[in-house]
């Protein structure tokens, strides 16, 4: 299985996490990237092997440390710096913004290849701020009968901090009445951003400092939203594909780890398609998981059709408790670009014996363990800050 659509053209991979948080930055304005982010890059490119094919190759950027910007095969082996490149290459990022492909313009690998990139339109800005992720649960909601009070509370800054401060206490009042969630704390989610970045919680009752931070960042970021802290029992997505004809299609289903404080992203379980199929499907029955994919592919094909967007759509979702009973979450967020559950799909197909299962982790750190159970998915030194591997299940 190809990981996008073939062409007869050589792509460019490229993986830039953190690229919601870019959006919000004017094109115009140079965006520092985080220490951490520009370490991610530069060590996870690699992982972009499991969806490369054939000629393709991989950019891995300038290391942190001053280590050159450099290619990688389809393979993950280091293609030779007098290597010539194709006249032209279609770049596939691993979500648009206009920084990295400013970044990609004015890199020197590239001064004798036409790179052609995807364009980076209106509506594919609109569908990357979280303001989306609420309509499209308005939508389920209407459609569906999901709860009502899962909406958040989008608040807008006002003309000055008095105003923000106001609107700001009127939400987090509704928010915390609601008749589930968290009695203790709520959760608060900066608009461009996404795998818990600019997610935190916010505790009850809400204190003079923390207000105060709470309308420094409305102001800033121009609106943030005020949810229920949810006691999360399981995390999944729903991934989709768009093509270059404007189709959507389902391509496959995550069940994934967070960390509890933030749902920062750990790791994705690996099981073959039908049995993430059968096990999402004995939480929610088969015809109600039908249905939602179903509700979810139409109105992302609405909402994209004038996006010029091609490629991979995450939905998260979750179960959280609520007394005694489980319930789903149908749309915590709209991930409009390749996410990990796909690498995981992906490594899944490439790494798992047939009828084993196992974990697809992603830890910071230089975990050298070794195990007959374990498959590493990149190179580990002393001075590593990240490493990939698959466990595999007893």
């Amino acid at each position: 299985m190809t990981a996008t659509p073939a062409t007869s053209r050589s792509r460019l991979w490229v993986f830039n996490p953190g690229h919601e948080e870019a959006l919000s930055i004017p094109p115009e304005k140079r965006y520092t990237l985080s220490k951490e982010i520009r370490w991610m890059r530069y060590e996870l490119s690699s992982l972009l092997h499991l969806l490369a094919s054939g000629d393709d190759l991989i950019y891995v950027p300038t290391s942190p440390d001053g280590v050159p910007a450099h290619l990688l095969r389809a393979t993950g082996e280091v293609l030779p710096s007098d290597c010539i490149l194709p006249p032209s290459l279609s770049v596939i990022l691993w979500g648009q913004d206009a920084h990295i492909v400013r970044e990609l313009r004015e890199c020197t690998l590239f001064t004798r290849t036409t790179l052609l990139l995807p364009p980076l339109t209106p509506d594919y800005l609109r569908l990357s701020h979280r303001c989306a992720s609420y309509d499209l649960l308005e939508h389920l909601i209407r459609q569906l009968g999901y709860p009502q009070d899962l909406l958040p509370h989008w608040v807008k800054a006002g003309a000055d901090r008095t105003e923000t401060e106001q609107q700001l206490r009127t939400a987090i009042t509704a928010v915390a009445s609601r008749s589930f969630g968290s009695a203790e704390q709520l959760m608060v989610k900066r608009p461009y951003t996404s795998s818990g970045r600019g997610v935190f919680p916010l505790p009850l009752p809400i204190q003079p400092k923390h207000l105060e931070a709470l309308v420094g960042s409305c102001m800033r970021c121009g609106s943030i939203s005020i949810e229920s802290h949810l006691d999360v029992v399981d995390n999944w997505a729903i991934e989709y594909t768009r093509n270059a004809q404007g189709e959507v299609f389902f391509f496959a289903l995550s069940h994934f780890a967070t960390h509890p404080s933030g749902r920062a992203y750990l790791g994705n379980y690996l099981s073959s398609p039908q049995e993430l199929w059968q096990k999402l499907s004995s939480y929610v029955g088969e015809n109600t998981l039908q249905q939602l994919i179903e509700v979810q592919r139409r109105w992302l094909k609405k909402e994209l059709v004038a996006s010029e967007y091609i490629g991979y759509i995450g939905i998260d979702l979750l179960f959280y408790r609520d007394g005694e009973q489980l319930c789903l979450h149908p749309c915590v967020e709209i991930n409009l670009r390749t996410t990990m559950g796909v690498v995981a799909h992906f490594a899944y197909e490439r790494y798992i014996p047939t009828g084993r299962k196992g974990i697809f982790r992603l830890e910071r750190g230089n975990d050298e363990s070794h195990s007959r159970q374990r498959i590493p998915l990149l190179t580990i030194t002393d001075s590593t800050h990240f490493s990939a591997y698959i466990e595999l299940a007893e």
